[in-house]
């Protein structure tokens, strides 16, 4: 791997290390205060909700203190005369009110007027827990300290939450003796929770608490206001008189618990146990509103993130710009030298690098090197040379034949074995002529060996003026000689042989040494694969036929 790869490479490792490390430190301290903040800002519409409720109920309050503390209800609880009936109790009067249930018991628990029927679509109410005939007189809604007290809140019915005030019957001034108990009610169907949504600009839903069963622990998230509001505007409006006491230590409302919605990430779901009428936990306020917070706290930390890659991509572009100019491109000046000269060019050349630096004190020292190198390359040039012509002559003295320039026996078997390999491989023929000069010793005995060798040489010529390659001739010992035909057949073999021994027959042999010597041969033939399938096999069977001229008179072939 290159240097300034590696340089690169380690930059953009401790840039990624870098710009990792500090959004991560932004992340780890900014997203615990975000959440708390969140978590702040859901108690706070908790209480905004509740005191909503609480509203709506002494809003319903009022309105009963109407109904309870009034002479016609007073008169008609007493004689239950048909005009109040008309006049005061109507659909119109109820829808207007808003009211679903209108209840008039006297002391003894009967009920002297019932009305359970919505007032937006008209149809009857089915509430068993609120008897339309008569109700036991210890009823905690017919029980009164005080005449003047008024019982107001929710109650869970299985229709849903209810809101439901209770008054004793009084005169409008107030006065007993009490005639009975009137009872107001307001589902909080849909079209309420729009309302009080609409009001509060916050999402809820009151459900009972056995229609709503809590999340599963996993979706719990951990609470981070166990030390108290962190904020401080947060915490003023926590303790402002509107909110007073709603989840304050001694308040029923239950300790909200806060759920992610596994549907919904970006959700956060709000549960707390709302009190009924009376007292209970038997009701569920739930509000879902979007995780603002947490959101923007992931874009401050993507923007941290952003802002610390572009000053971390420029510094890293500033740094490999100084070490690309001090250092990568001077040793890639180097390096593109070294390798020049690895493959091969001049020595001659020499790097030019300025400054008294550690690069350039190693391109002086570069330099020297090569002025001696090239005098080095100069002589190992020259020898070198010399070594490749003593190379190539003693290369070909191994295979040739001193005497007749021919091959010699050594390189027979090589040669042979490696065109008879080829040849077999290919499917072709190879042929193979074992060749004696008859009555040889005579000429020696006439002439000397010195002619006589000069003869061998003579024939030699001839037989290699008859062949072309790959065909090649071999001195095989004295007055012996092998030629071998790679991819002739045995009538090629024959028609060669002829061709040899005709042409010795036409040569007149010593001429120039004062002499006229003729002379013959006798072949032997052996072919592939008509004679032998196998070297050891054509070798003997040329051997075999060269006997067979020899004891047949000489000067022949077969």
């Amino acid at each position: 791997m290159r240097l300034q790869t590696r340089i690169i490479l380690l930059m953009i490792f401790f840039f990624l290390v870098f710009v990792l490390l500090g959004s991560g430190a932004t992340r780890l301290l900014l997203g615990p205060m975000l959440l708390a903040a969140e978590e702040e800002v859901a108690r706070v519409n908790l209480m905004r909700v509740a005191s909503a409720l609480q509203r709506e109920s002494e809003h319903l309050a009022i309105l009963i203190n109407d109904w309870a503390h009034w002479d016609e209800t007073y008169r008609f609880v007493q004689d239950r005369n048909r005009s109040f009936q008309v006049t005061s109790l109507s659909d119109v009067t109820l829808a207007k009110a808003r009211l679903d249930l209108l209840l008039f018991i006297n002391n003894q628990g009967e009920v002297i007027w019932a009305r359970q029927r919505d007032h937006i679509t008209g149809s009857e109410l089915d509430l068993p827990r609120l008897p339309t005939s008569r109700w036991p007189a210890n009823h905690p809604l017919l029980d009164f300290n005080d005449l003047q007290d008024i019982h107001a809140g929710i109650l869970a019915t299985r229709l849903g939450p209810l809101q439901i005030a209770a008054a004793p019957i009084l005169t409008s001034m107030g006065h007993g003796p009490r005639q009975g108990t009137v009872i107001l009610g307001r589902l909080l169907g849909s079209g309420e929770i729009s309302r009080l949504v609409e009001q509060t600009r916050v999402n809820f839903q009151l459900w009972r608490a056995e229609d709503r069963p809590l999340p599963a622990d996993a979706l719990l998230l951990a609470n981070h206001l166990d030390s108290g509001l962190a904020f401080p505007e947060l915490r003023a409006l926590h303790q402002s008189p509107e909110f007073s006491g709603i989840l304050a230590g001694n308040a029923s409302l239950g300790e909200p618990s806060f759920y992610r919605d596994p549907e919904y990430p970006r959700m956060l779901s709000v549960l707390a146990h709302y009190p009924d009428i009376y007292g209970e936990p038997s009701l569920l306020l739930e509000m879902r509103f979007p995780r603002l917070l947490q959101q923007l706290s992931e874009r401050i930390s993507l923007l941290v993130f952003t802002c610390l890659a572009l000053v971390g991509a420029l510094f890293s572009l500033a740094h490999l710009g100084i070490i690309r100019r001090l250092v990568t491109r001077p040793i890639a000046r180097l390096q593109e030298h070294i390798t020049e000269i690895h493959a091969g060019e001049s020595l001659s050349a020499r790097i030019h690098l300025q400054g008294s630096d550690e690069l350039g004190q190693l391109a002086q020292a570069y330099n020297r090197m090569l002025e001696r190198l090239e005098i080095d390359r100069e002589k190992l040039v020259q020898t070198e040379a010399e070594l490749r012509r003593s190379e190539k002559k003693f290369r070909a003295l191994s295979i040739r034949d001193d005497l007749t320039g021919l091959y010699n026996a050594r390189y027979l078997y090589q040669g042979l074995r490696r065109h008879f390999e080829k040849c077999a491989a290919d499917g072709r023929p190879l042929a193979l002529l074992f060749i004696d000069i008859d009555r040889f010793k005579q000429v020696v005995d006439k002439h000397g060996h010195i002619l006589g060798s000069q003869a061998i040489r003579e024939v030699a010529q001839t037989l290699a003026s008859c062949l072309d390659k790959p065909a090649f001739a071999v001195a095989y010992g004295g007055d012996e000689y092998v030629v071998v035909l790679p991819g002739a057949d045995r009538r090629a073999a024959m028609a060669k042989a002829e061709e040899m021994r005709a042409r010795m027959a036409q040569t007149s042999y010593l001429t120039e040494h004062g002499a006229d010597v003729r002379l013959t041969c006798s072949f032997g033939v052996a072919s592939y694969p008509e004679d032998a399938k196998d070297l050891e096999g054509l070798l003997a069977i040329a051997d075999s036929s060269l006997f067979y001229v020899k004891s047949r008179g000489r000067d022949g072939v077969a």
